[in-house]
């Protein structure tokens, strides 16, 4: 457990850093003036903290129900209280700040042990845990299904907005080009990922070689739960529907962003709605894409550079502190509220997650990392 404590920790100071670091850069060559920051945010009107938070819960509850619909499909749901899996999934959000996401093993270790608990209070006595290889996947899905919906939410904004979206250009950055690279780039990695692992003749005849080598052949079987319960999960009708749900996931986060802009005096127009759901959308990827932890001031420097180049021309009051006081207020509830909220309820539940059977779950989950752990947290 200390392993995984001190990757979370690693991932919060090497964001913390990240942002010092930027500040103390851009403050010595002159870019940005901090003061002039510090007093946007304090101009922020406090009673606009109470809808971003409502918007961050309801962002919560569209990804719990992604995660508590999996479990649903991996036959898990049954085997755990929605109380427990509520508590694992929100405590989990801590885990985003590792290097990597490694961490996130973790959340399907305390399904595990959950699980087990559950089925020894049942009438199946000695029934084990759902297996660490079989719920993994949840986790890439829940990446999939997110993807998917950014691309929902960018190709539906750039059809209806068409030139009102008026995409510029700032800092050299050509954000038509971007959303482009962006959109037709991840559209074809999620494609072929998932047309691949609905190939099953393909997938099997790879296993059934592991099999037959000699040290590697104890992998055959934690890999076969894996990939089975992959193409459980990414079935097209899981995706679709889940995709939806991913839909209100970001709808939400752009509500959230719409009220911060609001709350530094810009007017709410449909236009306005258009681009906090395109900047949303593509501040996302970029930061997903970028393994920063919790894409720590990848995004800020994306929404803040999306701010001036598609928000100030139509709204000069939109200045650089103000697109950096805006981006930075944004960013902590898009992406640390969760992870606050993911403390708290780790903290106040410490002794029901943190049990004496997880130092032993986590030796055996570390002995298939090579074989699942890579994958999960991918």
């Amino acid at each position: 457990m200390r392993k995984y404590q001190n990757q979370i920790l690693l991932g919060i100071i090497g964001a913390l850093a990240i942002y010092i670091g930027l500040l103390l850069f851009a403050d010595s060559q002159g870019r940005l003036e901090t003061d002039g920051i510090i007093e946007q945010i304090q101009s922020f009107p406090l009673w606009l903290i109470v809808p971003l938070i409502f918007c961050q819960l309801m962002v919560i509850a569209f990804r719990f129900l992604e995660w508590h619909y999996y479990l649903g499909v991996i036959e898990a749901r049954h085997r755990i209280s929605v109380a427990n899996s509520l508590i694992i999934f929100v405590a989990s959000f801590t885990m985003v700040v590792s290097p990597g996401k490694a961490a996130e093993l973790l959340k399907s270790v305390l399904l595990k042990i959950q699980t087990t608990e559950k089925a020894s209070d049942d009438d199946e006595k000695g029934k084990a845990g759902v297996p660490v290889a079989r719920s993994a996947p949840i986790v890439i899905a829940e990446r999939v299904v997110d993807g998917i919906a950014v691309l929902l939410l960018m190709t539906a904004t750039l059809i209806i907005a068409g030139d009102n979206l008026n995409l510029g250009t700032y800092a050299g950055i050509d954000y038509a080009v971007l959303s482009r690279t962006l959109i037709f780039s991840s559209t074809a990695i999620i494609l072929t990922g998932l047309i691949v692992i609905q190939i099953k003749p393909l997938a099997y005849f790879f296993l059934n070689l592991l099999e037959k080598i000699p040290v590697l052949n104890r992998l055959h079987q934690p890999l076969t739960d894996f990939y089975e319960s992959s193409r459980e999960v990414f079935a097209l009708h899981h995706v679709l529907l889940m995709s939806m749900v991913g839909v209100g996931v970001y709808i939400s986060s752009a509500a959230g962003f719409v009220i911060v802009l609001y709350g530094f005096g810009l007017e709410i127009t449909g236009q306005l709605i258009l681009q906090a759901l395109f900047i949303v959308g593509v501040s996302s990827a970029i930061g997903a894409l970028s393994f920063v932890p919790n894409g720590a001031g990848v995004t800020e420097i994306s929404n803040t550079g999306m701010l001036l180049a598609l928000v100030a021309p139509i709204q000069p009051m939109v200045t650089l502190p103000l697109a950096a006081a805006a981006a930075l207020i944004q960013g902590f509830f898009h992406k640390w509220f969760r992870v606050l909220a993911g403390l708290l309820v780790a903290f106040l539940f410490r002794n029901r997650l943190f049990g004496e059977d997880l130092e032993a779950e986590l030796a055996n989950a570390d002995a298939e990392k090579d074989s699942v752990a890579i994958s999960a947290t991918a």
